[in-house]
Protein backbone atom coordinates (compact mmCIF):
# COMPACT_ATOMS: atom_id res chain seq x y z
CA UNK A 1 0.00 0.00 0.00
CA UNK A 2 1.35 3.43 -0.93
CA UNK A 3 2.17 5.47 2.15
CA UNK A 4 0.26 8.64 1.33
CA UNK A 5 -0.43 10.66 4.44
CA UNK A 6 -3.20 13.23 4.56
CA UNK A 7 -3.00 16.37 6.71
CA UNK A 8 -5.38 14.74 9.19
CA UNK A 9 -3.30 11.58 9.51
CA UNK A 10 -0.15 13.61 10.07
CA UNK A 11 -1.98 15.39 12.89
CA UNK A 12 -2.69 12.01 14.46
CA UNK A 13 0.96 11.00 14.34
CA UNK A 14 2.01 14.31 15.85
CA UNK A 15 -0.60 13.98 18.61
CA UNK A 16 0.47 10.42 19.42
CA UNK A 17 4.10 11.51 19.62
CA UNK A 18 3.27 14.44 21.92
CA UNK A 19 1.15 12.27 24.23
CA UNK A 20 3.88 9.66 24.47
CA UNK A 21 6.46 12.34 25.27
CA UNK A 22 4.35 13.75 28.11
CA UNK A 23 2.47 10.77 29.52
CA UNK A 24 4.54 7.86 28.28
CA UNK A 25 1.57 6.44 26.39
CA UNK A 26 -1.17 7.32 23.92
CA UNK A 27 -4.55 5.73 24.46
CA UNK A 28 -7.37 6.12 21.94
CA UNK A 29 -9.42 8.24 24.33
CA UNK A 30 -6.47 10.56 24.97
CA UNK A 31 -5.93 11.02 21.23
CA UNK A 32 -9.61 11.85 20.75
CA UNK A 33 -9.49 14.43 23.53
CA UNK A 34 -6.29 16.03 22.26
CA UNK A 35 -7.54 16.37 18.67
CA UNK A 36 -11.12 17.13 19.74
CA UNK A 37 -12.60 14.43 17.53
CA UNK A 38 -15.05 11.59 18.17
CA UNK A 39 -13.94 8.06 18.96
CA UNK A 40 -15.15 6.48 15.68
CA UNK A 41 -13.01 8.96 13.75
CA UNK A 42 -10.00 8.12 15.88
CA UNK A 43 -10.50 4.40 15.39
CA UNK A 44 -10.76 4.79 11.63
CA UNK A 45 -7.62 6.93 11.45
CA UNK A 46 -5.61 4.58 13.66
CA UNK A 47 -6.54 1.62 11.50
CA UNK A 48 -5.33 3.48 8.41
CA UNK A 49 -2.06 4.40 10.09
CA UNK A 50 -1.56 0.81 11.23
CA UNK A 51 -2.15 -0.49 7.70
CA UNK A 52 0.42 2.01 6.42
CA UNK A 53 2.97 0.83 8.96
CA UNK A 54 3.20 4.05 10.96
CA UNK A 55 1.78 2.70 14.24
CA UNK A 56 1.12 -0.53 16.10
CA UNK A 57 -2.55 -0.50 17.03
CA UNK A 58 -4.46 -2.89 19.24
CA UNK A 59 -7.76 -1.86 20.82
CA UNK A 60 -6.65 -3.21 24.22
CA UNK A 61 -3.25 -1.48 24.37
CA UNK A 62 -1.77 2.01 23.99
CA UNK A 63 -0.87 3.12 20.47
CA UNK A 64 2.82 2.75 19.62
CA UNK A 65 4.66 4.59 16.85
CA UNK A 66 6.83 2.54 14.52
CA UNK A 67 10.17 3.87 13.33
CA UNK A 68 8.54 5.38 10.24
CA UNK A 69 5.73 6.85 12.34
CA UNK A 70 8.19 8.45 14.75
CA UNK A 71 10.20 9.92 11.87
CA UNK A 72 7.12 11.51 10.28
CA UNK A 73 5.86 12.84 13.63
CA UNK A 74 9.25 14.43 14.32
CA UNK A 75 9.35 16.03 10.86
CA UNK A 76 5.85 17.50 11.28
CA UNK A 77 6.69 18.79 14.78
CA UNK A 78 9.92 20.36 13.51
CA UNK A 79 8.10 22.14 10.67
CA UNK A 80 5.53 23.38 13.18
CA UNK A 81 8.20 24.85 15.46
CA UNK A 82 10.05 26.57 12.60
CA UNK A 83 6.84 28.13 11.30
CA UNK A 84 5.61 29.15 14.74
CA UNK A 85 8.94 30.75 15.57
CA UNK A 86 8.86 32.66 12.27
CA UNK A 87 5.33 33.91 12.90
CA UNK A 88 6.08 34.96 16.49
CA UNK A 89 9.65 36.28 16.26
CA UNK A 90 9.64 37.76 12.75
CA UNK A 91 5.99 38.61 12.06
CA UNK A 92 5.09 39.50 15.65
CA UNK A 93 2.01 37.28 15.81
CA UNK A 94 0.56 36.21 19.19
CA UNK A 95 1.42 32.68 20.32
CA UNK A 96 -2.04 31.21 19.79
CA UNK A 97 -2.51 32.65 16.31
CA UNK A 98 1.02 31.64 15.33
CA UNK A 99 0.46 28.07 16.49
CA UNK A 100 -2.85 27.81 14.60
CA UNK A 101 -1.28 29.17 11.41
CA UNK A 102 1.65 26.78 11.78
CA UNK A 103 -0.77 23.85 12.18
CA UNK A 104 -2.30 24.64 8.80
CA UNK A 105 0.95 25.25 6.93
CA UNK A 106 3.13 22.52 8.43
CA UNK A 107 1.49 19.95 6.15
CA UNK A 108 1.95 21.98 2.97
CA UNK A 109 5.67 22.69 2.93
CA UNK A 110 8.64 20.42 2.32
CA UNK A 111 12.05 20.26 3.98
CA UNK A 112 13.63 22.57 1.39
CA UNK A 113 11.06 25.26 2.21
CA UNK A 114 11.61 24.77 5.93
CA UNK A 115 15.35 25.29 5.41
CA UNK A 116 14.63 28.59 3.69
CA UNK A 117 12.39 29.71 6.53
CA UNK A 118 15.21 28.95 8.96
CA UNK A 119 17.78 30.79 6.84
CA UNK A 120 15.56 33.87 6.51
CA UNK A 121 14.57 33.89 10.20
CA UNK A 122 18.15 33.59 11.43
CA UNK A 123 19.34 36.28 9.05
CA UNK A 124 16.67 38.72 10.25
CA UNK A 125 17.27 37.88 13.92
CA UNK A 126 21.07 37.68 14.06
CA UNK A 127 22.75 39.64 11.27
CA UNK A 128 23.99 43.10 12.21
CA UNK A 129 23.14 44.41 8.75
CA UNK A 130 19.50 43.43 9.32
CA UNK A 131 19.13 45.68 12.38
CA UNK A 132 17.36 48.42 10.42
CA UNK A 133 14.94 45.90 8.95
CA UNK A 134 14.16 44.52 12.42
CA UNK A 135 13.40 48.04 13.60
CA UNK A 136 11.19 48.74 10.59
CA UNK A 137 9.26 45.50 11.11
CA UNK A 138 8.78 46.29 14.78
CA UNK A 139 7.42 49.77 13.95
CA UNK A 140 5.10 48.33 11.31
CA UNK A 141 3.86 45.56 13.63
CA UNK A 142 2.90 48.14 16.26
CA UNK A 143 0.66 49.83 13.71
CA UNK A 144 -0.82 46.51 12.65
CA UNK A 145 -1.62 45.59 16.24
CA UNK A 146 -3.37 48.91 16.83
CA UNK A 147 -5.87 47.98 14.06
CA UNK A 148 -6.54 51.68 13.63
CA UNK A 149 -4.90 52.26 10.29
CA UNK A 150 -4.50 50.80 6.87
CA UNK A 151 -0.98 52.01 6.35
CA UNK A 152 2.00 51.99 4.03
CA UNK A 153 5.23 53.95 3.80
CA UNK A 154 5.63 57.43 2.36
CA UNK A 155 7.93 56.28 -0.47
CA UNK A 156 5.02 54.31 -1.99
CA UNK A 157 2.68 57.31 -2.27
CA UNK A 158 1.74 57.89 -5.90
CA UNK A 159 2.51 61.24 -7.53
CA UNK A 160 -0.40 63.61 -7.02
CA UNK A 161 -1.89 61.56 -4.15
CA UNK A 162 -2.54 62.89 -0.66
CA UNK A 163 -1.93 61.10 2.64
CA UNK A 164 -1.63 61.78 6.37
CA UNK A 165 1.56 61.09 8.33
CA UNK A 166 0.67 58.65 11.14
CA UNK A 167 4.06 57.49 12.44
CA UNK A 168 7.73 58.45 12.23
CA UNK A 169 9.83 55.28 12.27
CA UNK A 170 12.76 54.80 14.65
CA UNK A 171 15.20 54.21 11.81
CA UNK A 172 15.24 57.93 11.08
CA UNK A 173 18.40 59.19 12.76
CA UNK A 174 17.41 62.84 13.18
CA UNK A 175 13.60 63.05 13.28
CA UNK A 176 13.85 66.55 14.73
CA UNK A 177 15.32 67.72 11.41
CA UNK A 178 12.40 66.46 9.34
CA UNK A 179 10.24 69.12 7.79
CA UNK A 180 7.07 67.21 8.58
CA UNK A 181 5.25 65.87 11.63
CA UNK A 182 2.63 63.30 12.57
CA UNK A 183 -0.77 64.54 11.43
CA UNK A 184 0.57 66.50 8.46
CA UNK A 185 -1.33 66.12 5.19
CA UNK A 186 1.18 65.66 2.37
CA UNK A 187 0.90 65.55 -1.40
CA UNK A 188 3.47 63.56 -3.37
CA UNK A 189 5.16 65.48 -6.17
CA UNK A 190 7.15 62.43 -7.27
CA UNK A 191 10.80 61.34 -7.31
CA UNK A 192 13.68 62.25 -9.62
CA UNK A 193 15.05 59.61 -11.98
CA UNK A 194 17.72 58.50 -9.49
CA UNK A 195 15.01 57.83 -6.85
CA UNK A 196 17.20 59.46 -4.21
CA UNK A 197 14.47 61.55 -2.62
CA UNK A 198 10.77 62.31 -2.58
CA UNK A 199 9.33 65.73 -3.26
CA UNK A 200 6.29 66.69 -1.19
CA UNK A 201 3.92 69.58 -0.78
CA UNK A 202 2.63 70.35 2.71
CA UNK A 203 0.20 73.24 2.54
CA UNK A 204 2.10 75.94 0.66
CA UNK A 205 5.52 74.46 1.49
CA UNK A 206 7.71 72.26 -0.71
CA UNK A 207 9.62 69.58 1.19
CA UNK A 208 12.33 67.15 0.11
CA UNK A 209 12.62 63.84 1.98
CA UNK A 210 15.36 61.27 1.32
CA UNK A 211 14.08 57.94 0.06
CA UNK A 212 15.69 56.20 3.06
CA UNK A 213 13.67 58.41 5.41
CA UNK A 214 10.50 58.09 3.32
CA UNK A 215 10.75 54.31 3.66
CA UNK A 216 10.40 54.73 7.44
CA UNK A 217 7.58 57.27 7.54
CA UNK A 218 4.14 55.68 7.74
CA UNK A 219 1.03 57.12 6.10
Amino acid sequence: MAKILTESLEDYLEAISELCAVDGHAHTKEIAEKLKVKMPSVTSALRQLAEMGYIVYNTHYPVVLTGDGRRVAEEVAARHQVLKRFFVDILGMPEKGASEAACHLEHLIDEATVSRFILFSEAIEKRSDAAALRTFLSDAMELMESKQHKFRTLDTLETGSTAEIIKIGRNIKHPEKLELSIGDKVVSCGMPLDKSHLLLRIGDRSVKISKADAENIFI
